[in-house]
């Protein structure tokens, strides 16, 4: 074999050897590329299930803080009712006739006579709650400025009763909060 030939060989066996590197190569990068690509659509995958569960759970937290809200206006539109069923109480007390004023009126000083002895002092909010004192043998101290009612005493000053019809609705509002709506808005 002559040395050409010898050269010859050596670049052909050089070009096969480099085209199978290359090929390797090439196949080795087209390995590389494919796992990227799988990696990062798994990655892909992850980051939009992650968004998902994010976006779920905050549309969950953003329905319960409306459906929070929206009880709290009910709530508020409640009350808002109550007060005025309370206002309305109120406001029907301090203009009922005479003759069902009365009745009350001495019911309560009876009651109130009854518990503090014949002794007590009477403190009136209107002109006739003093005949009905007179009529029920009850000494009349003074006046107090409320819509109507009276409160009693004790003849030691250490008991007072009050039943004017502001302190019966402060006392009893909770109770009667609780009557009110329940009238108003079981269904």
């Amino acid at each position: 074999m002559t040395a050409e030939k010898i050269i010859e060989h050596i670049q052909k066996d050089a070009e096969n050897e480099r085209k199978q590197i290359l090929k390797e190569a090439e196949r080795q990068a087209n390995d590389i590329i494919a796992q990227a690509e799988k990696e990062a659509k798994a990655q892909a995958k992850r980051i939009l299930e992650d968004g998902k569960k994010h976006a779920d759970n905050t549309e969950k937290i953003l329905l319960s803080q409306a459906h929070q809200e929206a009880k709290r206006k009910i709530l508020q539109a409640k009350e808002t009712i109550i007060d005025e069923c309370f206002t309305k109480a109120h406001h029907e007390l301090s203009v009922l006739d005479e003759k069902r004023y009365n009745i009350i009126v001495k019911k309560r000083m009876s009651e109130g006579k009854r518990k503090l002895g014949n002794q007590c002092s009477v403190f009136v909010s209107r002109a006739s709650d003093r005949q009905v004192a007179k009529e029920l043998g009850l000494h009349v101290e003074g006046t107090i400025e409320k819509a109507g009612g009276v409160v009693l005493q004790s003849a030691d000053g250490n008991i007072v009763l009050d039943y004017s019809f502001d302190g019966i609705l402060k006392r009893e509002k909770d109770t009667l909060r609780i009557t009110v709506g329940t009238l108003l808005f079981s269904s």
